[in-house]
């Protein structure tokens, strides 16, 4: 720009000074007839032409001036931007052969870890229906291949296992766990005499240790359902022990193995999530009272029990909230009518990588009185409070490790249980 303004104005100035030379040159060679007015008039234009030439010329030094200011700006304003915007990261290798004449080569895309799909939408079905390879390779100091499969599985098999997820339809998956429960409770018992004498209150403890193995298959149904068939085996054992200022008076211990009570659950989904609505879930669950008993000891629970809840889920990538709210009544079995239970549950799932998933949940139980031959036995409602903690790994392909801390908050709870869960996909 300033040399085209700076071109204009030399070629304005050399026409002006050969205007006033041709003017000059006429006068010179005018006929020497030309009288003293005519002379003193030639003299007279020449003087008003340098005086448009002086005129002229600060014109253009005003002109200049102004381009020389325009273009100190322009450079610093070029200086700031260069300084303040991060400069592109040079690509390694070189640029890719264009296809032909006056293309442009195409863009390179940066491999990122692609954030969690929805719901019952497998990464697969993702790669066959775009064509993109299963995994960017490595090109560089500091990038590092990543599977979108397992992108994808390390948050979507923690829900599915915590109830908050649905497999494909026709998918299966076989989950065989390990679960150690212990609880401690310690109760007053009977009053002792003593030959002093005097009153003392006796103590019982009653310590309850169980190691369940169990295998679960879960198999996908059309219509977003899911059916899942539990099969545990029990190992228990139950210790009853009366003390008297710390010094046992009487203990007795028992332990069992066999088969626990078989399950039966069903979930659908109702609702599917959008802008501002979560998924909805609704499930049912029959536990049934096929357990062994050995040595007058129950290795399920004793009863039929049927429950029904609801749960919901709400993504906010890498994060999601899951709440849930479940009702469970049990059938009557020589007498003994267990309270019903209420069940409310808060927890969150967090991707803290690619293929590991964290989730926290905290889990309230209400359980009313049970009734024994129709009458209720005052004391017997609880509450309990449990604090779940878990991380779900993908630690190579068809490996996956599940493990599980829950921790009683109240005196009703279980005091400790931790759960080695290992999910396997059979398709």
């Amino acid at each position: 720009m300033r040399y085209l303004i700076i071109k204009q104005l030399r070629v304005l100035g050399l026409g002006t000074l050969f205007g006033g030379a041709l003017i000059v040159i006429g006068g010179l060679v005018s006929p020497a007839w030309s009288t003293e007015t005519s002379e003193s008039s030639d003299a007279t234009k020449i003087i008003e032409l340098q005086r448009r030439l002086d005129q002229r010329d600060a014109l253009i030094r005003n002109l200049m001036r102004r381009v020389d200011k325009l273009e100190r700006e322009e450079a610093a304003r070029h200086t700031a931007a260069s300084q303040t915007t991060p400069r592109p990261p040079k690509q390694a290798g070189p640029p890719p052969a264009s296809s032909g004449e006056g293309s442009s080569p195409a863009p390179v895309r940066a491999a990122t870890a692609p954030g969690p799909s929805p719901t019952r939408q497998p990464v697969q079905q993702q790669q066959q229906s775009t064509g993109e390879p299963a995994a960017a390779e490595a090109s560089g100091p500091g990038q590092f291949t990543v599977n979108p499969e397992a992108a994808e599985h390390a948050l979507e098999r923690a829900l599915v296992q915590t109830g908050a997820g649905l497999l494909g339809p026709w998918q299966a998956e076989l989950v065989p766990s390990l679960t150690f429960q212990h609880n401690d409770i310690s109760r007053p018992d009977q009053v002792v005499l003593t030959t002093t004498p005097s009153l003392l209150v006796a103590e019982r403890r009653v310590r309850t240790t169980q190691i369940e193995a169990a295998g679960l298959l879960r198999l996908g149904l059309p219509w977003d359902s899911q059916v899942e068939v539990s099969l545990p085996y029990d190992y228990k054992s139950l210790s009853n022990t009366d003390r008297l200022s710390g010094a046992g008076l009487f203990d007795q211990i028992s332990d069992a193995a066999g088969f626990g009570d078989p399950s039966l659950t069903l979930t659908h989904q109702l609702l599917a999530e959008r802008e501002w609505r979560p998924n909805l879930f609704l499930s049912g669950s029959w536990n049934s009272n096929l357990g062994q008993t050995e040595k007058n000891l129950p290795l399920g629970t004793g009863f039929d029990e049927f429950k029904v809840g609801l749960t919901a889920t709400k993504r906010q990538d890498p994060l999601v909230f899951t709440s849930s709210f479940s009702y469970q009544a049990s059938l009557e079995n020589k007498g003994v009518q267990p309270g019903d239970q209420y069940t409310t549950s808060l927890g969150m799932l967090f991707a803290v990588s690619p293929e590991t998933s964290l989730q926290f949940s905290q889990q309230i139980t209400f359980v009313k009185p049970f009734y024994v031959r129709n009458l209720k036995v005052p004391g017997s409602d609880q509450f309990s409070g449990i604090f779940n903690a878990g991380v779900l790994s993908i630690l190579g392909p068809g490996l996956v490790i599940n493990f599980l801390a829950s921790m009683g908050e109240t005196p009703d709870a279980p005091d400790l249980t931790l759960q080695l869960s290992m999910p396997i996909r059979l398709n």
